[in-house]
């Protein structure tokens, strides 16, 4: 199962594939929505990567419950969904931009002012966490 994680967000999207045993989980450039296309830019890596599915992080409340950004979320993989034809998943990512900050602490300074950085390190931890419940890893 080859999956591409993708770290919603209003202003970046952070990207990663992997699932493949071969092949260890890997960011991808993140997407910066102020000058790209977010659907154009995430087709086109669908295209080159094939994958089997993609995975999004839901950012769910202290309850588990939606928020206002778990519906867009939503709203946006379906669109994506239609588009390329491929399954899509959903893990809670609550803590995942939390955490990548948390370890980008221990880079160099220039790394830790990037917010990309964070976004693709995020999307990561998203795939890395879905394959391990999963089983996958």
């Amino acid at each position: 199962m080859k999956l591409i994680s993708i770290d919603y967000g209003r202003r970046r999207i952070g990207i990663a594939i992997g699932g493949d045993p071969d092949t260890p989980v890997r960011g991808l450039p993140t997407i910066d929505r102020k000058k790209h296309s977010a659907i154009t830019s995430l087709t086109a890596i669908i295209e080159r990567e094939k994958p089997t599915g993609l995975l999004f992080g839901l950012p769910l409340d202290s309850n588990d419950a939606e928020t206002v950004m778990s519906k867009e979320v939503r709203t946006f993989a379906r669109e994506l969904q239609e588009l390329t034809g491929l399954p899509v998943y959903f893990i809670d990512e609550s803590r995942s931009s939390l955490q990548a900050g948390e370890l980008l602490l221990f880079r160099k300074k220039k790394e830790r002012r990037d917010k990309g950085s964070v976004d693709r390190l995020a999307a990561c931890l998203i795939l890395d966490q879905y394959l391990r419940e999963n089983g996958c890893s």
